[in-house]
C-alpha cells in the first residue's frame, strides 16, 4: 500500500469489505403525479433516470460485492422510484428495506452546514464573524501568522478554507479514541497547512469545530440542534446524529470493509460525519434543496441563506465549479448540479441534485470503497440530462486579453519541477518543449504558456489549462489543474514540491537520527511503510520534501506537520513508530 493511498482520506478509512448479498432488487413503481397536477417541463426526467437505475444499479451492486444497499430517485414533489438491495450484515441477516439506517459519513457535512445556516437564519451566528468571539480559549498552530483563529470564520470552516489538515490528534480515522470535547479540545494542538482563506483543502476538523460552535452557543448537544433544527423541520424521523439512539436501532445496516475488519459505530467526528439515516428520509432531503428550502409548502430556511449554500464560496473569476457550503457545485448541461459523498467506517454514499431539473438522486451502500462511487453514479444520471438538453457549453480561453510567451522566458523555467508527491504533476522540458506530465507516467502534453491578469496560465489539450496561486512563505506557487470541458475545477490544486535542478539543502548534521523506515499506525496497528531520508540536502519523508521549522519538526512541500521530536512520532496528526524505536506509546499521544 502506498504512501498517498494510506494519507489521503478525505472522506473516510481505507476501502474494505466482505461479501455480496444474493437477495432480490425490490423496487418500488413511479409514483403517478398528483391528481389535476398541471404538465410541467422535463416531467419525465426523473422517470427516465429511475427506469435506468433500475436497470443498472442492481448488476453494478453484485459485481462490486456489495453486502446492502438503497437507492431513490425524487422529483420536486415526491419519490419516483426507490430500492433495498441485499442484506444489513451479510448473509443469512436481515434484510435491507427503504427504513433501513445507513452510515453516510462525509454527506454529514451538508446537514452541519444547513444546521450552521439556521443558526444564521435564527440570529445565533454569522458567517463572517471570527471564530475567536464564539470561542476566546480556542487557538491553534501556524508558521504562517499568529493567532489564526482570529481570522478564521464559520465560512472558511464551511468551505474547507480555514487551513487545517484532515485529521485530528484525537479520534480521527487513524484514532479510535472516542470523545467529542477531546476530539475539539485537540485541535488546537494542530498545525495549519496554509494561511487562512488562501486555498480550498479538505479537513474534518473545520466542520467538527463548526458543529462544537453551535453546541457551545445552543447550550444543546450538537446531535440534538440538529435534530430540533434540521431534521424534524424537514420530516427526518429515521435520522439520526446520537449514537446512544442508533445503537438501539433494529434495522441499522452495519459497515463492511474488505479486510474484514469490522469498523468501530462510535466516533467522535459528529459534525464531519456522523448522521445515520434512511433512504426513505434522504428523499426527503433532496426534495428539500430542489425546492430551496420549502417542505411541505412551509420555508423552513430563508431564499437568501439556501442561495448562500448553493453558491460556490470564494469563487474565481469564471468558476464555475467548486465548494459551496457543504455541498460542491458542478455545471451540468445547461444547468448545474450539487453534490457530495461520504465513505469510510464500513460505508459509502452519494447524493446529487439538479434544483432546475427537479431531479435528485441517492445511494447508500454499507461497503467502503465499492466501485459503485459517486463519480460513476453522477455520470450515470448526467447521461439523460446531456441527451435532453445537450452537453455541458465549454468556455474557451479568453487568450485575446493574454500575453503570449515565447518558450524562452524566464517565467516558464521558473516554474519548472514536481507539484505533488508520488503521482505528482511534472512541468518538464523534453527536446525543447515544456509540458506537463505525471510522475510514472510516460504521457506528456505540450504547454503554451501566458500571462494574463491573474498571472501565469500554461494551456494544453483542447479544453485543460494550469494556473499558478499567490506563494506562500517563500514557497514557489502552486499549481491548479483546470479542466473546462468536465468541471473547470479550481480545487485541484498541487504544491510545488523540488525540482531537478534544485540547489542543496542545508543538510544539518542530527537529521540522520531521524533517517530510517517509519510505520503508519491506524488504531495503534502497522498500516504502510515510509521511510525518512536525505536527498540533495534535503529530508524526506516519502516522496514529500520537508523544511525544518523547529528541532525536529518538519513541514512538508504540502503544509503537512512532520514531528520527530519524540518516541511518539506523527505526520499530519497521524501516528507513527520508527522500525527499531521504542514501542510502548505506539499509536498514543
Amino acid at each position: 500500500m502506498s504512501l498517498t493511498r494510506t494519507i489521503s482520506v478525505l472522506c473516510a478509512t481505507l476501502a474494505a469489505g466482505l461479501f455480496a448479498s444474493t437477495l432480490p432488487l425490490r423496487a418500488q413503481s413511479p409514483a403517478p403525479a398528483p391528481r389535476g397536477a398541471a404538465a410541467r417541463p422535463d416531467s419525465s426526467l426523473a422517470e427516465a433516470v429511475a427506469g435506468r437505475l433500475q436497470a443498472t444499479l442492481p448488476e453494478w451492486l453484485a459485481s462490486g460485492s456489495v453486502p446492502g444497499a438503497a437507492a431513490a430517485v425524487v422529483d420536486d414533489r415526491h419519490t419516483v422510484w426507490e430500492m433495498a438491495w441485499g442484506t444489513v450484515d451479510g448473509d443469512g441477516s436481515a434484510p435491507v428495506d427503504v427504513h433501513t439506517g445507513f452510515s453516510i459519513q462525509s454527506m454529514s457535512k451538508s446537514f452541519t452546514a444547513l444546521a450552521v445556516l439556521m443558526a444564521v437564519q435564527d440570529g445565533l451566528v454569522d458567517l463572517d464573524t471570527p471564530i475567536a468571539e464564539y470561542l476566546p480559549d480556542f487557538t491553534v498552530n501556524s508558521i504562517y501568522e499568529e493567532h489564526p483563529e482570529h481570522r478564521i470564520t464559520l465560512r472558511h470552516l464551511l468551505t474547507h478554507r480555514a487551513g487545517f489538515t484532515h485529521e485530528a490528534p484525537f479520534g480521527s480515522n487513524f484514532d479510535d479514541r472516542n470523545d467529542f470535547t477531546k476530539h475539539i479540545t485537540s485541535i488546537a494542538d494542530t498545525w495549519l497547512r496554509y494561511p487562512v482563506g488562501h486555498r480550498w483543502s479538505y479537513a474534518n476538523p473545520g466542520y467538527d469545530l463548526a458543529g462544537y460552535i453551535l453546541q457551545i452557543l445552543s447550550g444543546q448537544p450538537f446531535e440534538a440542534y440538529v435534530k430540533q433544527h434540521v431534521l424534524d423541520p424537514i420530516g427526518m424521523t429515521e435520522s439520526s446524529l446520537n449514537m446512544d439512539v442508533i445503537e438501539t436501532w433494529s434495522n441499522r445496516g452495519l459497515g463492511h470493509r474488505r479486510d474484514g475488519v469490522r469498523p468501530p459505530l462510535r466516533i467522535p467526528m459528529i459534525p464531519a460525519g456522523g448522521v445515520y439515516t434512511s433512504v426513505r428520509d434522504m428523499a426527503k432531503y433532496l426534495r428539500f434543496h430542489i425546492n430551496k428550502g420549502i417542505v411541505d409548502g412551509r420555508r423552513i430556511l430563508r431564499a437568501d441563506l439556501v442561495e448562500e449554500m448553493h453558491t460556490i464560496q470564494y469563487a474565481w473569476r469564471d468558476q464555475r465549479s467548486g465548494y459551496a457550503l457543504g455541498l460542491l457545485r458542478d455545471p451540468v448541461a445547461d444547468s448545474y448540479g450539487l453534490y457530495h459523498g461520504g465513505g469510510g467506517y464500513g460505508f459509502q454514499s452519494e447524493m446529487v441534485m439538479y434544483p432546475e431539473k427537479e431531479l435528485g438522486v441517492v445511494l447508500l451502500t454499507n461497503l467502503s470503497g465499492n466501485d459503485v462511487d459517486g463519480s460513476r453514479v453522477r455520470s450515470f444520471v448526467q447521461q439523460s440530462l446531456y441527451e435532453r438538453h445537450g452537453t455541458t457549453p465549454v468556455a474557451d480561453p479568453d487568450t485575446a486579453s493574454m500575453t503570449r510567451l515565447e518558450p524562452g522566458d524566464p517565467r516558464i523555467h521558473a516554474v519548472l519541477g514536481r507539484y505533488g508527491a508520488e503521482r505528482g504533476l511534472l512541468i518538464e522540458e523534453r527536446d525543447g518543449v515544456v509540458g506537463l506530465g505525471q510522475a510514472g507516467n510516460p504521457g506528456f502534453y505540450p504547454l503554451t504558456f501566458f500571462d494574463d491578469a491573474r498571472g501565469l496560465v500554461g494551456l494544453y489539450g483542447r479544453f485543460s489549462e494550469i494556473r499558478f496561486l499567490p506563494p506562500i512563505a517563500g514557497r514557489r506557487p502552486a499549481l491548479t489543474d483546470v479542466t473546462r470541458r468536465l468541471s473547470n475545477a479550481y480545487f485541484h490544486t498541487y504544491d510545488f514540491n523540488d525540482a531537478p535542478n534544485d540547489p542543496a539543502g542545508p543538510n544539518a548534521s542530527h537529521w540522520v537520527e531521524y533517517v530510517g523506515d517509519y510505520v503508519v499506525l491506524q488504531y495503534g496497528v502497522p498500516d504502510d511503510t515510509v521511510s525518512v531520508s536525505i536527498r540533495n540536502g534535503y529530508l524526506y519523508f516519502g516522496e514529500a520534501r520537508c523544511s525544518e521549522h523547529d528541532r525536529g519538526l518538519f513541514f512538508t512541500f504540502a503544509g503537512q506537520a512532520l514531528d520527530l521530536r519524540t518516541n511518539a512520532p506523527s505526520y499530519a496528526n497521524i501516528p507513527l513508530r520508527k522500525i527499531g524505536g521504542t514501542e510502548e506509546t505506539a499509536g498514543r499521544r
